[in-house]
């Protein structure tokens, strides 16, 4: 029998809510066998240490890295759902000190990959602080994922149109055809498949939000050439 469909629209945020909260529990019991298998693993690979056998530690490699990947997936897919129908907390906000917190969040991979990240003057918006730190956040893993033999050079910038305030991330990367321009942004397209790491849902995850405050998201980007992402928010 399917499901009863809410007769209300004051049903519809208990059954949102009825949904996060199975994501989460799943995840949650899911990751917990992950984590024993990841640590199993790991004491495999001190056990044979040494050992002769290339093809154990080939294999352990591979669990290692399956493990990983799925770990980082699940994360993901708790953060997607969970934003589904969240209530923004609209206020006042600095659009660069959201990309300042964006930056802390990923100090760790832009050291190491050596990424310059610079800015213009951006402007305060209406906006949910930590959910617009999220947007630029995953601009900047991007960008340090999908870079090319140079370090990453990321550049914030925005412009007033009309009603609207629109930003730009810039960086020198690997860039893409400008075909699939639209395709990065569907859930779980990955234009490499598994060449970097990554769930494919950063990038929707970036538009979901971007959407959820009025705006848009859009990238332009050509192979070698880096990759632009634009993403519009009401100046008012």
């Amino acid at each position: 029998m399917p499901e009863r469909v809410p007769e209300s629209y004051d049903e519809l945020p208990r059954a949102r809510e009825a949904f996060r909260e199975f994501v989460s529990m799943a995840v949650h019991d899911l990751r917990e066998p992950l984590r024993t298998i990841g640590t199993s693993a790991d004491l495999l690979v001190q056990v044979c240490d040494g050992a002769e056998d290339d093809r154990a530690a080939h294999c352990l490699n591979l669990i290692q890295q399956g493990v990983d990947r799925l770990d980082l997936l699940l994360r993901d897919i708790a953060d997607y759902c969970h934003a589904e129908g969240r209530e923004l907390r609209l206020q006042n906000i600095s659009m660069e000190a959201a990309l300042g917190e964006a930056q802390r969040q990923v100090s760790e991979s832009l050291q190491v990959n050596d990424a310059i990240l610079t800015h213009d003057p951006l402007p305060d918006v209406a906006g949910d602080f930590f959910a617009l730190s999220t947007v630029f956040r995953n601009m900047l893993q991007n960008s340090c994922r999908f870079r090319s033999v140079e370090s990453p050079r990321i550049h914030v910038t925005s412009m007033r149109d009309g009603p609207e305030w629109r930003f730009s991330v810039r960086d020198n990367g690997m860039g893409f055809k400008p075909a699939y321009a639209e395709t990065i942004f569907q859930p779980f397209r990955r234009l490499n498949g598994k060449q970097f790491p990554g769930s494919g849902l950063g990038l929707p995850f970036a538009r979901r939000i971007v959407a959820q405050h009025g705006g848009r998201m859009w990238a332009e980007s050509a192979p070698g050439e880096g990759s632009t992402f634009w993403f519009s928010l009401p100046a008012s």
